[in-house]
């Protein structure tokens, strides 16, 4: 029976009649050891029996072993394997051990999500046919592999028969983050419920000692249920009041009930606490060499400390693992892993880790072997068992160079891995082991990068010039990649000197790649207001580059195409932009390049935002943001909530959703994205008619060293300037923008020149500016935003001049579009305009149903009308089949549409 547990027992059996109707969910469900954890869902998984019930539990010993949680966890599903996708029953059975010959090479992609989708096509299989509970307790002890697909898979159930249930030690080490996942904290019992459960436990009792029990306990339950069993030993009881914790206390209450155990008994628990093997023969092998056997566990069963069922040992609690383990002497300890060694295989994989367990210093014949199983298990693991055992494998490493080499392969897996962290720690380690530069070289690129994920961009800058003095000793013709990224970070935090200098050393070295760095250098000065290079020269430069890399076809990587698509939209051709961003999207999701897809999906949404398609731009840089979370990279969210999102939000007049947006970016930390905030902000106030405070924010940036970034925003401080009566302080930026436009050969660009050259102009040639400006605008009418924007001056110029019927149609032209895109302060702006004109009839837009749809509803809808089916659809969204239906059949009627055969027909 729980006790003061009614509001969780009765939320979780909510979400259990969910998943049973198809609404499936995840819970994380965090508390101090022995808060009532396992009691909870044990008696959920009681309430289950029409479920299939799937369970698995992190273990301490298994902690470094690739994909051990998951297997546990999804073992008993293989008998529907037959019934995935075959590249999906290949991930699988290499993952769970499966496959008699496991190919060499790992699966492609990032693994978090290649096999993640391929065990949510299993999951989505196996609970089409009966509803799924699963149950993973101790998850802060999983494997680092495990952890992200099971992550993985817990945030896409919404449309799945499943409710999976994550348990967590609370201010435990390591911890378990779980960011967007729902979780219930388990809080001490209230006094009733502790009272109750007391008197359950022991019945009568002196009251006193009572009163005293309920106070050292505070509340927690398996607390209240040993303090008894203490009260008979004196040192304990004295132990007990100390100030240790809740969970040291009662690690060491079973330790003591341990060692009142006779011998055997206490070795076939070290025994079994040492291995959490599935193979009872083994552990019994190991038992017999020493001394003890199966029938030894009768008196820790009659204890409750351990049960043996279904062909497996359980222990009672975790913390009697952990007492059973750590109490035992370290002579002991040792002697057990021997054994095991010993009597084990000597291809299974884990006959090393025993070897490990068992050595008291460094071993070059262990460090050698745990070196030759991360290079096995990576074949058919994750990169966090490589990284792991590669860290383990330099712990036992004599010889300082062969140690600084194992901890750059740990360093470069946990790169690959995602771990940021753990990268930069391994990197900065190496350098204390060896001299050898190229290796250096290869550790301090890992740091260069990670401080990029960071958004440190200065330090990553500092790092990979560091790295291009490594490679001129060790292997010059590398030096071209450090100092090309060096470039492109010098760019990123404005200090354009920083790009020559590193321009200036490729070519000092005579690499290949010079000319590359030196027109990236180029790049960046030409667009800065303050250097000497002119912005033809700096478009050149982009235009050479995306030729040299454009060449290379599919050889590119999704990471450079992106870069590409960035240089691009600096040159103002968003046609292009748009072509290679969402072939980049397409190509990363393809090939499971999940590193890739953030940037990429920025890049495509601003592409998509410029081109006026703003539903489809806030679509994709949501769903950049999530992937980012997901994969820790911290500048994501930064970048497609400050270059995307936030503008948006501006241009419809929403403050508070730009106030949100910001502060969000801030909070993430900005580096670079200053200007873009700035930015955003700026528009927000020209939108709502603030244009001395728009006008202040952007010549803040305009004024001087101005950044690329602030270009496209100068015919708004045009605008802003004209209407404050300032339009000299705009001269200076007016002429820069101006030489971009030209360069760049834009139709839509020099549209924006001749609409602010309108502006700046008396009001007898303005009109001639503005007409102009309206045919180039003919020419390229993929930027509806900026065409209505031109068709507002050019009414409200015609307006003034009395041409009033012109007026009115350029102005409900204009408000047509705005009307479509939500743009709420421009189309008040048209209507004010036509009001004056005599025309105050409604407004009619053309309707826009991507505005009906949410943003993944959207993303689906669009590929089920290119012909994909649901399956395909959810691998490349990285969904299962079943919630790509399932969005498919909610965005039906708000289309006004029956089936997928009907989409092809709205235009999507």
């Amino acid at each position: 029976m729980l006790y003061g547990r009614d509001a969780e027992t009765a939320a979780l059996a909510d979400r259990l009649a969910a998943a049973r109707e198809g609404r499936g969910s995840a819970l994380v469900v965090r508390g101090e050891a022995g808060i009532g954890k396992s009691s909870l869902v044990a008696a959920l998984a009681e309430s289950a029996a029409d479920l299939t019930v799937l369970r698995c539990t992190g273990v301490e010993s298994e902690h470094a072993w690739s994909f051990a949680g998951l297997q546990a966890l999804l073992l008993p599903l293989t008998g529907h394997l037959e019934a995935i996708p075959e590249h999906h029953a290949c991930v699988l059975a290499r993952v769970l051990g499966l496959a008699a010959e496991p190919e060499k090479e790992a699966p492609p992609g990032d693994l978090r999500f290649t096999v993640g989708l391929a065990a949510l096509s299993l999951l989505t299989e196996a609970s089409g046919q009966r509803p799924v509970l699963c149950i993973v307790e101790d998850a802060h002890w999983l494997d680092p592999d495990s952890a992200d697909v099971l992550l993985f898979i817990a945030k896409r159930l919404a449309a799945e028969a499943a409710l999976m249930i994550v348990t967590v030690r609370e201010g435990y080490a390591p911890d378990f983050p779980a960011p967007g996942l729902d979780e219930l904290r388990l809080g001490p019992l209230d006094d009733d419920a502790a009272a109750a459960l007391l008197t359950d436990r022991i019945g009568a009792h002196a009251s006193a000692d009572r009163g005293r029990l309920l106070h050292e306990a505070e509340g927690n339950p398996l607390a209240l249920l040993e303090l008894p069993l203490v009260e008979s030993d004196a040192r304990l009881a004295a132990d007990w009041t100390g100030r240790r914790s809740t969970t040291s206390r009662l690690k060491q209450v079973f330790g003591d009930r341990i060692d009142r155990l006779p011998e055997p008994t206490r070795t076939l628990l070290l025994v079994i606490a040492a291995d959490d093997s599935a193979d009872t023969g083994l552990v019994f092998d190991v038992a017999g060499k020493l001394g003890a056997q199966l029938t030894d566990l009768e008196p820790a069963e009659a204890d409750e400390l351990v049960h043996f069922h279904g062909d497996r040992f359980t222990f009672g609690h975790p913390l009697i693992r952990s007492a059973a383990y750590q109490g035992a002497p370290l002579f002991r300890r040792i002697e057990v892993h021997n054994v095991y060694a010993e009597v084990m295989d000597p291809d299974d994989l884990r006959r090393v880790f025993h070897l490990a367990a068992a050595a008291t210093g460094p071993d070059e014949e262990i460090a050698a072997a745990l070196e030759a199983s991360a290079e096995c298990g990576s074949s058919c693991g994750g990169h966090g068992f490589e990284y792991t055992v590669f860290e383990r494998a330099a712990a036992f490493t004599p010889d300082p160079h062969t140690r600084g080499r194992r901890l750059l392969r740990a360093a470069e897996a946990a790169v690959a891995a995602g771990n940021g962290p753990k990268a930069r720690t391994l990197s900065g380690q190496i350098g204390r082991f060896t001299e050898d530069r190229k290796i250096l070289a290869r550790a301090t690129l890992m740091a260069a990068m990670v401080a990029a994920w960071d958004n440190d961009i200065r330090e990553s800058y500092r790092l990979y010039m560091e790295a291009a003095d490594h490679y001129v000793a060790a292997d010059i013709t590398s030096t071209g990649y450090p100092l090309f990224r060096a470039v492109e970070l010098a760019w990123q935090s404005g200090d354009f000197s920083r790009a020559e200098v590193a321009a200036e050393y490729a070519e000092r070295l005579g690499i290949d790649h010079a000319p590359w760095v030196r027109d990236l250098a180029n790049a960046s000065a030409g667009l800065n207001r303050s250097c000497e290079v002119t912005v033809a020269e700096a478009v050149a430069s982009l235009r050479h580059l995306i030729d040299v890399h454009t060449s290379f076809g599919e050889a590119v990587t999704p990471e450079n195409r992106g870069m590409v698509a960035w240089w691009q939209t600096l040159i103002g051709d968003i046609d292009a932009a748009e072509q290679t961003a969402s072939g980049t999207v397409s190509a990363a999701r393809t090939s499971g390049a999940a590193g890739a897809l953030p940037r990429a999906l920025t890049l495509n949404a601003l592409t998509e935002f410029h081109r006026g398609r703003w539903k489809d731009a806030e679509a994709l840089a949501w769903n950049g943001v999530e992937l980012s979370v997901e994969l820790g990279q911290r500048i994501g969210p930064v970048k497609a909530r400050a270059h995307v999102l936030a503008p948006i939000a501006a241009l419809r007049g929403d403050e508070e959703r730009v106030r949100d947006l910001v502060e969000a970016a801030y909070a993430g930390s900005p580096g670079d994205t200053v200007v873009a905030i700035d930015n955003a902000l700026a528009l927000l106030d020209f939108s709502l008619g603030r244009n001395e405070e728009a006008l202040d924010r952007l010549m803040g940036h305009l004024d001087g060293n101005a950044p690329g970034e602030v270009l496209a925003l100068v015919p708004v401080a045009v605008e802003a300037a004209v209407r404050t009566g300032e339009p000299e302080r705009v001269a200076g930026a007016f002429d820069w923008f101006t030489q971009w436009a030209e360069a760049s050969g834009q139709p839509h660009l020099m549209a924006q020149v001749e609409r602010c050259l309108g502006l700046l102009a008396g009001e007898s040639e303005a009109g001639v500016h503005y007409e102009r400006a309206a045919e180039l605008h003919k020419m390229d009418d993929a930027f509806p935003f900026e065409n209505a924007r031109t068709d507002l001056i050019l009414g409200e110029w015609l307006r003034r001049a009395r041409r009033v019927n012109e007026a009115k149609t350029r102005l409900r032209t204009a408000a047509a579009v705005f009307e479509r895109l939500g743009a709420e302060p421009w189309s008040e702006r048209v209507r004010r305009e036509l009001r004056a004109a005599g025309d105050a009839g409604p407004i009619e837009a053309a309707p826009d149903l991507a505005t009906k749809l949410t943003p993944q509803e959207l993303q689906v809808v669009r590929l089920a009308a290119a012909g994909l089916s649901n399956r395909e659809i959810g691998e490349q969204l990285f969904l299962s089949p079943r919630t790509a239906g399932y969005h498919l059949y909610k965005a039906y009627p708000k289309l006004g549409v029956a089936s997928r055969n009907d989409l092809s027909r709205l235009g999507l």
